[in-house]
């Protein structure tokens, strides 16, 4: 009986042992579960604060090189208070990543430096004292840094995304690059711009944030037409029988349009009036057989036979075998920047495979005539003495007020060969805007 008993107590405790063991090693694999989601979690919270790190830090260095070239009070004004935005974001992001205090303080001295430094170049602005040699040098400093820390913060960035790097080794990476960052002033000229800095076309960035934000101008007035009439449109605009097209929607909104599709194009026509206002082919292209200044003449010629007269080309943009070209109206000489009309062509046939016409919608209009109270060459004198001016026109530009004006557009030269765009106001006299034009392979860019 006492070998039963016992026997049967060892049943027991293997089982309550068994039991036991299930229920640790469930709590263990539960546990590691949560710690990877939490893993994953912070990792993610991490990225998100590195991708807004760099962000703030490419815009820095784009402020700060616009500031060279500045020379007026509400110019520089404007800068400040974007790299004092820029530069406190960039903070934040800094204490939401793994580092400790002592990794950063390098970093958070350049960031609280940025934005003091050009408040001051502008009080002094104000005051009627010029920038001088001096501060121009020390900006160039300011340049060099960011764009070292900018290309240090693109190699962790891909040392993250490929796995190379962690967030902790992230943390020494980043110590590095600020030390030198302070230290070595001189070694700061030699910074690559980075992938995660895309420029953007003249007309896609500052020129096109506010399209869709107002009432279609060129819609006014017009009368809806039929679905029938607007497939004859599409039809005709396409070059094919409209038996091939088919209806797909339609779609409401600010611009109301019938979507006809036909194998893999897309185009849509307004409802009111029956214009255009995209055509949308296959994004893929072969081999490269013509050239960019081909594909543009292509695009001109285009334009012209739908009706779209006075359309200026200006830069253009190419990515795998597609040129992208931007054209904006022209009316006596002034270029109207907010009538945009995009189109793409295929570098290996030369046929036109995209056709946006929304900027254009939305925008043009018949203008008055334009009433400057300044000269060209008196609006040239608020032009940097920093920049060479080669050439200069009149053109309506859109403000950040969904309204447009006019100003004198200055294309410049630094001496180190960089080309810089300055707008002067032809009311006030005072910088409205610069941009950076940058030359490459691809095209004509700009930020």
């Amino acid at each position: 009986m006492e070998n039963q008993v016992s026997r049967r107590g060892k049943i027991r405790v293997r089982l309550y042992a068994s039991v036991l063991i299930l229920v640790l090693f469930s709590a263990f694999v539960i546990n590691a579960q949560k710690a990877s989601e939490l893993s994953r979690q912070l990792n993610a919270d991490a990225e998100r604060s590195l991708s807004t790190l760099e962000a703030c830090m490419s815009s820095i260095n784009t402020n700060l090189t616009k500031g060279l070239y500045a020379n007026t009070t509400p110019m520089l004004s404007s800068m400040a208070i974007s790299l004092t935005r820029d530069a406190a974001s960039a903070k934040n992001s800094l204490s939401a990543l793994p580092l400790s205090d002592t990794q950063l303080d390098n970093m958070l001295k350049f960031l609280s430096q940025v934005g003091a430094f050009v408040s001051t170049l502008d009080r002094k602005l104000s005051l009627g004292e010029p920038i001088t040699s001096e501060e121009r040098n020390q900006l160039k400093q300011l340049i060099d840094i960011s764009q070292k820390l900018l290309s240090e913060l693109d190699t962790i960035t891909q040392g993250v995304e490929n796995g190379s790097v962690s967030f902790k080794q992230a943390g020494s990476t980043l110590q590095k690059s600020a030390d030198q960052s302070v230290q070595i002033d001189s070694a700061f000229s030699d910074a690559e711009q980075t992938l995660t800095d895309y420029p953007t076309l003249i007309y896609d960035g500052p020129f096109s944030d506010h399209i869709l934000n107002q009432s279609p101008k060129t819609l006014e007035g017009k009368s809806d037409i039929s679905k029938e009439k607007a497939l004859e449109i599409a039809s005709d605009f396409i070059g094919i029988d409209k038996s091939t097209l088919r209806f797909d929607s339609e779609t409401n909104g600010v611009i109301e349009t019938y979507n006809f599709f036909v194998d893999s194009i897309n185009i849509s026509v307004c409802k009111k009036g029956g214009a255009v206002l995209y055509l949308l082919g296959s994004s893929s292209a072969g081999e490269s057989v013509i050239s960019p200044e081909q594909a543009v003449e292509n695009a001109k010629n285009f334009l012209s036979a739908k009706g779209y007269e006075n359309m200026k080309e200006s830069y253009y943009s190419t990515q795998d075998g597609i040129c992208t070209v931007n054209f904006a109206y022209e009316n006596e000489g002034v270029i109207c920047y907010p009538d945009l009309i995009k189109l793409s062509v295929s570098l290996e046939t030369g046929n036109i495979i995209s056709f946006d016409a929304r900027g254009y919608i939305m925008n043009h209009t018949d203008r008055p005539p334009v009433q400057s109270k300044i000269s060209a060459d008196e609006a040239k004198m608020s032009v940097s003495d920093y920049l060479t001016v080669m050439s200069s026109r009149l053109a309506v530009i859109p403000t950040d007020y969904k309204t447009e004006k006019t100003a004198y557009e200055f294309h410049c030269k630094t001496p180190d060969e960089q080309e810089v765009l300055v707008y002067i106001d032809v009311l006030t006299a005072k910088e409205d805007d610069i941009l950076l034009l940058l030359y490459s392979d691809g095209g004509i860019l700009t930020k």
